[in-house]
């Protein structure tokens, strides 16, 4: 039996990508945003809640409103859609909900037991920037409610209609069941409008938790949101991440538009070539609905799967062994393409596998588990990469590009204040969540508010900056109730040419390189036409800056006088 060992040094790398990638997930850049024409509506977008405004005359000729329709935040134009002015002192309604007043929101931050480390998040430690040491949560949340606070009194970036989050933070007293449903219990107790479940990015959070606290009629966002707890669950769970579920029915659309009926033409094998595509897949047996990915694709035009093959993705250290076995189920079933749902711990080995077995078929990427990350494709068998396409979640590198930070930076500087990658998601939903419900602040309108903000980046204008939105603002089949990972790039992959990885630039032999300059795809963009893989003519692995802004021209830093980051007082 073929097998592939990954030592401990490959295991702590691997793991450092996807905290650095997970990290990305939670960055909406301003640039996705900034420099273009007002957008105030666009597909999908639904009833906009009482008073909010969004695109009315009063709301566009608001003093903090620019020329394309968002407010500013750290860069011009790079805040949330413009709505309605509220004149201090009006009257909101006081009480709307359960932790709302006319003056206050009450929002918990559950967090992870600080002595056991914030890095079983996900995402990387707190940090101290003046320091370097390991920062409280609290601090950062003292932090960046600095950094929103300010831009919202002085830059009009947030409309929060008279009231201000309060935040208050609860440790998770254990990852088990049972110290769950303790910990919602005292949430439960607390009253809140809202719970930030800061437990997990990638690594799930804590879904029981969250389910226990949302039935109590609470908002809860949490990794652990699904698009089928989200919808059961409506309006009370969000997820500010990534749309795990996306993947299905953008792979389904891809192949059966754009790839179904036609030849392998990129299969390595010669006997392939000729023929018609034959599809096979291989899929986690957890997390993913197998009935569903094969309705979808025929939804789609595509074919039945000829060979499906389901691994175990629970036991890592098994999923090397179950290579061999699952290329021997595709080959002696005839698939030409395989369509791959697995990460890169199960990558590596089942191209090494495919090789072994003098297999050589289409390999059609889907951006499962960062599997399209430059870093970790080079470590796959590389005869077999030379055939590899398909959907990346990821874009080309753009040297300088916003990050996670750059909305801390501008307040604190790079040198100030105490920062975590969680803690800014968390104050990016509730602000934005808050500016789009409008004066009458409850679950039911924050609900409305999301779903009626169009879409940004991406597919939605243009740029390569991934799509974000909620409900059918991102095109998607269903109702989405996360943020992220509505759309996809078209990529291949060249073993010859060195360059720098997406996000993180590490720079090695072998790279994605990306149709159309980087261009992005949502679930109704895929047409018949089959994309033109492995041709260079605008084809890139590294992207200008200004491909991240609509206009593509940089827009300019919004000024933040009155900051730490310009000698002030924080």
């Amino acid at each position: 039996m073929l097998r592939v060992k990954r030592s401990r040094a490959r295991s702590r790398f691997a793991a450092a990508v996807v905290v650095a990638l997970g990290v990305c997930a939670l960055c909406i850049p301003s640039a996705a945003i900034a420099a273009t024409t007002p957008q105030v509506t666009g597909p999908g977008t639904g009833p906009q809640p009482t008073g909010q405004g969004l695109g009315s005359a009063a709301a566009l000729a608001g003093k903090s409103c620019t020329e394309n329709g968002h407010t500013s935040f750290n860069i011009v134009g790079g805040g949330p859609f413009c709505v309605n002015p509220w004149p201090a002192g009006k009257n909101n309604g006081g009480a709307t909900a359960q932790g709302v007043t006319a003056k206050d929101v009450k929002i918990v931050a559950y967090i992870p037991d600080e002595s056991r480390s914030a890095s079983g998040t996900g995402a990387s430690p707190p940090k101290n920037q003046a320091t370097g040491a390991t920062a409280k949560i609290a601090d950062t949340v003292t932090d960046y409610q600095k950094v929103y606070d300010y831009a919202e009194a002085h830059l009009g970036t947030f409309q929060l209609w008279g009231r201000t989050p309060k935040f208050e933070l609860v440790t998770a007293s254990g990852a088990d069941e049972t110290a769950q449903r303790a910990d919602a219990l005292e949430v439960i107790n607390k009253k809140p409008f809202m719970v930030f479940d800061m437990t997990g990015t990638s690594t799930g959070g804590s879904s029981v938790f969250s389910s226990t606290v949302a039935a109590r009629k609470i908002v809860v966002v949490s990794a652990s949101t699904t698009a089928t707890i989200g919808a059961k669950q409506s309006p009370y769970r969000w997820n500010y991440g990534a749309d795990n579920d996306a993947g299905t029915p953008l792979t389904a659309a891809f192949v059966g538009k754009s790839l179904a009926g036609k030849k392998a033409q990129w299969a390595g094998d010669k006997g392939m070539k000729s023929k018609t595509r034959s599809f096979g897949v291989v899929y986690p047996t957890s997390g993913f609905d197998l009935g569903e990915f094969q309705r979808l694709l025929t939804q789609n035009g595509g074919p039945k799967i000829a060979q499906a093959v389901g691994f175990d993705p629970t036991n890592p250290a098994t999923v090397a062994d179950q290579a061999p076995t699952l290329i021997t189920k595709l080959k002696s079933s005839g698939v030409t393409s395989v369509i791959a749902f697995a990460d890169n711990s199960l990558m590596a080995p089942l191209t090494a596998a495919a090789t072994a077995q003098e297999y050589s078929p289409e390999w059609v990427f889907t951006g499962y588990g960062y599997q399209d990350f430059d870093g970790f494709a080079r470590t796959y068998d590389q005869d077999q990469m030379a055939h590899a396409f398909g959907l990346s979640v990821l874009s080309p590198y753009t040297a300088n590009a916003p990050d996670y930070l750059d909305v801390f930076n501008w307040y604190w500087s790079k040198t100030q204040g105490n920062t975590f990658s969680i803690t800014g998601g968390m104050f990016n939903f509730v602000y934005n969540a808050i500016h789009y419900a409008g004066p009458t602040l409850t679950p039911d309108n924050l609900q409305k508010g999301l779903f009626s903000a169009p879409a940004v980046g991406g597919a939605a204008n243009g740029t390569i900056a991934g799509q974000s939105g909620y409900g059918k603002t991102v095109g998607l089949p269903y109702d989405s109730y996360a943020l992220l990972g509505s759309d996809r790039g078209l990529a291949y992959w060249n073993p010859n040419v060195t360059a720098g990885s997406q996000a993180i630039n590490i720079v090695g032999k072998g790279a994605f390189i990306y149709l159309d300059g980087g261009k992005r795809y949502g679930y109704k963009d895929f047409t018949k036409t089959e994309p033109k893989f492995f041709n260079p003519d605008g084809a890139v692995s590294e992207a200008p800056i200004g491909s991240l802004f609509p206009s593509g021209t940089v827009s300019p830093a919004s000024p933040c006088t009155e900051c730490p980051s310009s000698g002030a007082t924080g």
